[in-house]
């Protein structure tokens, strides 16, 4: 349809990295407050919704010890010490949005490549801003705008050596 309803939010230089970063990792630290207690993670699982406790299994000791970093020693594993942040999002009513916004990013990634740039793509983040529209607000992204993407973006602190390991992709091939 060709609606073009993505929508892009530069961070341009490190402060304005950390009001992100400082603003996700406020929304985790409440988190895992919440997920270190049980009779809340047990509590939400018996009413049908186990996130919480899938998120205490999976994330919580990962975070806390990020978190840890972060105010201990001033080490950024969430974005990586990046200079600069690009959010992807979309605006509602287009066909395909979150694919058009996917795919734009797909783009940025190669472009910043072929430039020499550094690029990852920070999950938490995104998590963060579907669920705490305050982080949208600090960042004047209206609320109705949906986030697919937090593109942290530099000069990569290592030399490319190797391609990561893929697993084996799952092919068909459909014939008459």
């Amino acid at each position: 349809t060709n609606s073009q309803g993505w929508t892009f939010t530069t961070l341009p230089n490190r402060a304005a990295v950390m009001r992100l970063g400082n603003a996700v990792g406020a929304f985790f630290k409440r988190i895992n407050r919440m997920a270190e207690n049980p009779l809340l993670r047990h509590g939400l699982r018996l009413i049908g919704r186990p996130e919480l406790a899938g998120y205490y299994r999976d994330y919580h000791q990962s975070v806390a010890e990020g978190l840890a970093d972060w105010e201990e020693r001033g080490c950024d594993r969430l974005l990586h010490g990046a200079p600069a942040v690009i959010i992807v999002g979309s605006i509602p009513g287009g066909s395909c949005p979150a694919e058009d916004a996917l795919l734009a990013t797909q783009n940025i990634l190669l472009a910043a490549h072929a430039m020499g740039l550094g690029t990852c793509l920070i999950g938490f983040a995104v998590s963060a801003m579907q669920k705490d529209g305050r982080i949208k607000d600090l960042l004047k992204i209206p609320r109705e705008e949906n986030v697919h993407a937090v593109i942290a973006l530099g000069h990569p602190a290592v030399a490319y050596q190797r391609l990561a390991g893929r697993k084996k992709a799952v092919t068909r091939c459909v014939q008459p």
